[in-house]
């Protein structure tokens, strides 16, 4: 599959885009703004190494996710993850002004500039963030619009520092407002309120010492009820929606070649390395090793 690394700074009339180096904004990897006037190149079906969200500020836009098919008009919020293949169907791309953006989750140290707490209260609130669309406050549209040409610019080699402080701010509100939210909810209209409550329990302690028992107490249901409501809802149970979680993550933290196997294993909470490299290769079909080792997009 086509691997997209979005390390080449450009500055045209429809399509700009700001690489790491430019935005010097640690953890943000890239940022661009794309104004398609009529149809334009199709979007072939590619992947990214970081998380990727795309903000639909007019038009419509579409994107093809394993099969599924998402349309996105004005104010709405799409994201893929790491490794994860989309693409638009190789079909031209519509007139659509959209702003997207990567955030490395490699490491969470300094992450988007932040010293801690509170750098680590947004790496880990981006880790867990499992919403795939959602709509943005229309108010912050603009304010991400002017973010982008406040950080970057034609004359890049003389950047005006107050401007691009202030252009910071303006993104740093949007992060925090459409994203990190801290609400860390996925859409709520197909769950009950109470295992509504547990997911979102779940994913805000996902790299807690995290048991289907203490989300079963968190949502006020007895252990028995718990599991049948909500392998009914869903589908599949607590632990398989838990561990399904965990090896996402792990595909994330696996990029970072300072976490060895064991670190990962004992940041999801798993009994030993052993444990862990078992149940990543039956949900992967990869050992971590070879999937740190050779990229792959499996996710």
């Amino acid at each position: 599959m086509l691997y997209v690394p979005d390390d080449r700074p450009q500055w045209r009339d429809e399509y700009k885009l700001l690489t790491k180096d430019l935005l010097n904004i640690p953890g943000l990897y890239m940022m661009g703004h794309a104004n398609f006037h009529s149809a334009f190149d199709t979007l072939d079906t590619h992947y990214h190494r970081n998380m990727e969200i795309v903000v639909v500020l007019n038009g419509k836009q579409k994107y093809i996710v394993d099969g599924k098919h998402y349309i996105l008009y004005g104010g709405d919020i799409f994201m893929t993850y790491p490794y994860e293949n989309h693409g638009n169907g190789n079909e031209p791309q519509e007139v659509c002004d959209f702003i997207w953006f990567q955030f490395d989750l490699s490491t969470e140290n300094n992450f988007l500039g932040l010293a801690p707490p509170y750098g680590e209260y947004l790496y880990r609130q981006l880790l867990n963030y499992r919403q795939r669309t959602r709509k943005a406050h229309p108010e912050d549209l603009n304010n991400l619009r002017e973010a982008f040409y406040m950080i970057g610019s034609r004359d890049l080699r003389s950047p005006d520092h107050h401007r691009k402080l202030l252009g910071y701010s303006y993104f740093l509100q949007f992060v925090l407002n459409n994203i990190c939210t801290g609400e860390l909810s996925l859409p709520g209209d197909e769950y009950s309120p109470d295992i509504q409550s547990a997911m979102d329990y779940i994913h805000s302690h996902l790299l807690d010492d995290l048991t289907i028992e203490k989300a079963a107490e968190y949502c006020g249901l007895s252990l028995s009820r718990f599991k049948a409501k909500f392998r009914q809802q869903l589908g599949i149970t607590p632990h398989a929606y838990i561990t399904s979680l965990k090896i996402d993550t792990a595909k994330v933290l696996l990029k970072n070649p300072q976490y060895s196997v064991t670190d990962v294993a004992f940041q999801l909470n798993f009994s030993s390395s052993n444990h862990f490299s078992s149940v990543f290769k039956k949900h992967t079909g990869y050992t971590p090793t070879y999937f740190r080792n050779h990229s792959v997009s499996s996710i």
